[in-house]
C-alpha cells in the first residue's frame, strides 16, 4: 500500500476522532474520557439507527465530518495543546500497533482472522442490520457478539477504504484508546513517572509469570510456548531436564493436562486478530479509567455521567465481548456497591440511566441475538475435580500478580480504593478457579475458552489497578516491590522481539490482508475478476471441521459463500442441521457425486463455482464431467492451464435462478 495514501488515511482518522472527543467533551468534562466516549457514543448511535435504515455502503459524510472536526479542534487549539500528552500516549498505541500491522498484515486461517475479516466485511456492505451472514448465505449474522466489527466498518465506509484496510486501522485505533485511556488512569492514580511507564510497558510488550521460567523449562522458547504454558506448551517434546521434571509435578497419571491457555494483551496485540477481546480490554480500561476520575475529584455533572457510562460498560459488554460480561458487572457493580456503602447514594441513579439508554440503543440487536442457538452452548458450570489447574503452574503464571495484590492489602495510599480493587480481583481470581462457562468444548478443552479469555483480562486489570496505585505509594515496600515483580514480566518484550525478527514479512505494506493469497498470480487475477462482478452465492471446495484455507478467494473478492468454516457456524448457531448438510452437499459436488449438480447449484441461488488449484487431483476427470453438468446454465472463466488435465477458473451462472 502507498505510504502516501496510508498516511492521508491516519490523518483523516485521527482529525475525526478528535472531532468526536471534542464534540463529546460537552457532556464528559474529562479530556481522555471524552476522547473515548465520543467514539463509542457515535457507534452505538449508529448502530442502532442501522437496524432500522442502512447508511449504505459509502455514506458521503467524510468531507462535512472532517470540516466540523476541524473547526472543533481550532476552537479548541489551546485544550488541545495543554493535552497534547496524551495524544502523544494515543499515538505510541497506535503506532506500535500499527508496526505489527503493516509489518504483518496477512488475514489468513490461522487464529479467526477470516471470520473477523468476514464480519467486517458484511457491515461493510451498509444494509438494513442485521447484515447478511457471508460465511451461511440466506441468513443474517445475528448470532454473534460483533460491535466491535460494526465499528471497524463504520470506519471504514466513512473513510472509503476496503475492508483490510479497515480491519488493521480499527485495530490501531482500539489499541490507540487502550493507551489512551491506559494513561488516563495512571495520571490519577500514580504520581511517579517511571512507574506509570512501568505499568503501560507491563500491558503492551510484558508477559505473564512464565515468562522467565519458560526459558529453564523449554528450549527455545517462542512467545506461544509462554501463552500456552499450561497444557499445550508444558506436554510437548521440547522440554528441558527441569521441564521434565516440572511437567511430572503438574500431571496427574490417567488424566489428560488440561490445555489453559493465558494470552496477555501483549501477546493479543502481535497476533493481528481483530477479536473480542480487544473491545474487552478497552471496556476494562474504560471502565478503570472512569473509576480512577471518580476517586480523584470528579464533581457535579461530570459525576453523574461518569457513573453513567460507567454502568454503560456492562450492557456494551453483551454487544462487544460476552466472555467478559460477568467480570465486569463484577468490576462495575462492586464499585458501584463500594460508593453506596460509603455513603454516595446518589451514584445509583445515573448508573441505572447510563445501563437503560445502552440497553436501548443495542435493544434491536439483543432482541436477536438472545434468541440464537448460541445460548444453550453457554452456561456457567461448576469446575470438575479433574479440570482444575495445577498448583504450580497456577502459581508459576500468576505470582506476579498475587504479589501486587498483597502488596496492595499493605498500601497506605488511596486505601479505600486499593481494598476495592484487591478484593474485586480477588474475587475475580477465586471465581475463574471454581467456575467456567460450559461452551462446546469438552475433556481437556473445557476450560480452555474461559481461561483465555478470563485470565488475560483479570492480569492486566490488576497490573492496571492495583499495580498503578502501588507504584504510586509513598511507601517504599509497596513501590520498589512491585516494581521487582513486574520487571521480569517485561523480559517477554524480547522474546516477542525475536519473533518480529524472525518471522517472514513477505506481505509487508499490503493491508487489504490478501498478500499470502496472492503470491499465486492465478488466484491474484481471479480474485480481482471476481471482485468486479456481481455480488453473488459462490462456493469453493476445501471446507472441512477446523479453520482452512477455504474460503478465502470467496471472501477476499467480496462474494458471499454457501458456507465457511462449518465449525465455526455451528459454535455460533448450535447443532442446525442445515450447515452439516451443506457441507456434505459440497464435498459430493466437488467429488462429483452429486445426481443433479446444476439443480443442487440453483437451489441455493448459487452464481459463481470455484475451481482452483486444489481440484486438479485427477487429471481433470471431475472437470470434464462438471463442465458437461453445468454448461447449460453456467459459463466458465478460464484462467490458467493449456489443457483439461489442469484448469483453473469459476462456472457463472448465466441466467436467473430456478424457482425453490
Amino acid at each position: 500500500m502507498s505510504l502516501v495514501f496510508l498516511s492521508l488515511a491516519i490523518a483523516a482518522l485521527w482529525i475525526n476522532l478528535l472531532g468526536a472527543g471534542l464534540a463529546a467533551r460537552r457532556l464528559v468534562g474529562d479530556y481522555a474520557l471524552a476522547r473515548a466516549a465520543g467514539v463509542l457514543g457515535i457507534c452505538l448511535v449508529c448502530f442502532f439507527i442501522e437496524h432500522f435504515a442502512g447508511f449504505g455502503p459509502h455514506p458521503r459524510i467524510l468531507p462535512f465530518s472532517t470540516v466540523a472536526s476541524l473547526w472543533l479542534i481550532w476552537r479548541n487549539r489551546l485544550l488541545v495543546r495543554e493535552n497534547r500528552g496524551t495524544e502523544a500516549i494515543f499515538l505510541v498505541g497506535f503506532l506500535y500497533c500499527l508496526a505489527w500491522r503493516y509489518t504483518f498484515p496477512d488475514i489468513d486461517y490461522s487464529e479467526d482472522k477470516m471470520p473477523n475479516f468476514g464480519l467486517i466485511e458484511a457491515y461493510m456492505r451498509g444494509g438494513r442490520l442485521p447484515a447478511p451472514d457471508l460465511w451461511l448465505a440466506n441468513y443474517p449474522a445475528n448470532c454473534y457478539y460483533s460491535f466491535q466489527h460494526y465499528g471497524a466498518s463504520l470506519l471504514g465506509r466513512i473513510l472509503g477504504v476496503g475492508p483490510g484496510v479497515s480491519y488493521h486501522l480499527a485495530y490501531c485505533t482500539l489499541v490507540g484508546f487502550l493507551t489512551l485511556l491506559f494513561g488516563s488512569t495512571l495520571s490519577r492514580l500514580c504520581p511517579w513517572g517511571p512507574g506509570r511507564w512501568t505499568v503501560i510497558a507491563s500491558l503492551l510488550v510484558g508477559g505473564s509469570g512464565v515468562v522467565l521460567i519458560s526459558h529453564a523449562l523449554i528450549r527455545d522458547p517462542f512467545p506461544i510456548d509462554m501463552v500456552r504454558f499450561l497444557g499445550g506448551a508444558i506436554v510437548h517434546d521440547d522440554l528441558t531436564p527441569l521441564g521434565h521434571r516440572v511437567s511430572a509435578w503438574m500431571t496427574t497419571a490417567g488424566i489428560e493436562p488440561r490445555d489453559l491457555p493465558m494470552e496477555p494483551l501483549s501477546y493479543f496485540l502481535t497476533k493481528g486478530d481483530y477479536h473480542p477481546p480487544l473491545a474487552g480490554f478497552l471496556l476494562l480500561a474504560f471502565a478503570v479509567a472512569l473509576i480512577a476520575a471518580q476517586e480523584t475529584g470528579a464533581s457535579g455533572r461530570a459525576r453523574a455521567m461518569n457513573h453513567a457510562i460507567l454502568a454503560a460498560t456492562v450492557p456494551v459488554a453483551f454487544i462487544a465481548n460476552a466472555w467478559i460480561v460477568p467480570l465486569q458487572a463484577l468490576l462495575v457493580g462492586g464499585w458501584l456497591a463500594y460508593r453506596a456503602l460509603r455513603g454516595e447514594r446518589s451514584c445509583l441513579i445515573p448508573a441505572v440511566l447510563g445501563a437503560a439508554g445502552a440497553t436501548a440503543l443495542e435493544y434491536p440487536f439483543l432482541v436477536q441475538f438472545t434468541q440464537q442457538a448460541i445460548g444453550d452452548n453457554a452456561s456457567i458450570h461448576m469446575i470438575g475435580r479433574d479440570d482444575h489447574t495445577p498448583l504450580l503452574g497456577w502459581l508459576l503464571t500468576f505470582w506476579p500478580v498475587l504479589g501486587i495484590l498483597a502488596l496492595g492489602l499493605l498500601n497506605r495510599d488511596r486505601r479505600p480504593l486499593a481494598l476495592y480493587f484487591v478484593a474485586t480481583w480477588a474475587v475475580a481470581l477465586v471465581a475463574t478457579e471454581f467456575l467456567y462457562n460450559h461452551d462446546l468444548y469438552g475433556g481437556p478443552y473445557a476450560r480452555f475458552n474461559s481461561t483465555l479469555k478470563w485470565w488475560q483480562w483479570v492480569y492486566a486489570g490488576i497490573i492496571l489497578t492495583v499495580g498503578a496505585i502501588n507504584l504510586g505509594s509513598r511507601s517504599r515496600l509497596c513501590r520498589y516491590g512491585t516494581l521487582l515483580l513486574l520487571l521480569p514480566n517485561l523480559s517477554f518484550a524480547y522474546d516477542m522481539g525475536r519473533q518480529f525478527a524472525g518471522v517472514k514479512k513477505d506481505s509487508m505494506g499490503r493491508l487489504s490482508g490478501s498478500g499470502w493469497l496472492e503470491r499465486d498470480t492465478v488466484i491474484k487475477d481471479m480474485i480481482s475478476d471476481l471482485s468486479a462482478r456481481a455480488d453473488g452465492v459462490t462456493i469453493e471446495s476445501g471446507l472441512v471441521m477446523a479453520n482452512s484455507e477455504s474460503p478465502a478467494v470467496t471472501l477476499f473478492s467480496g462474494k458471499q459463500s454457501l458456507l465457511g468454516w462449518p465449525w465455526l457456524e455451528e459454535a455460533w448457531r448450535g447443532s442446525f442441521t442445515e450447515i452439516n448438510q451443506r457441507l456434505s452437499d459440497m464435498n459430493r459436488f466437488y467429488s462429483d457425486a452429486l445426481p443433479d449438480p446444476t439443480g443442487w447449484l440453483l437451489s441455493y441461488d448459487v452464481k459463481y463455482v470455484l475451481w482452483l488449484p486444489r481440484d486438479n487431483v485427477d487429471k481433470g476427470a471431475r472437470y470434464r464431467s462438471l463442465t458437461e453438468k453445468l454448461r447449460p446454465r453456467y459459463f466458465w472463466h478460464h484462467f490458467y492451464g493449456d489443457d483439461d488435465k489442469f484448469c483453473v477458473g469459476y462456472w457463472e451462472r448465466i441466467d436467473g435462478p430456478a424457482g425453490r
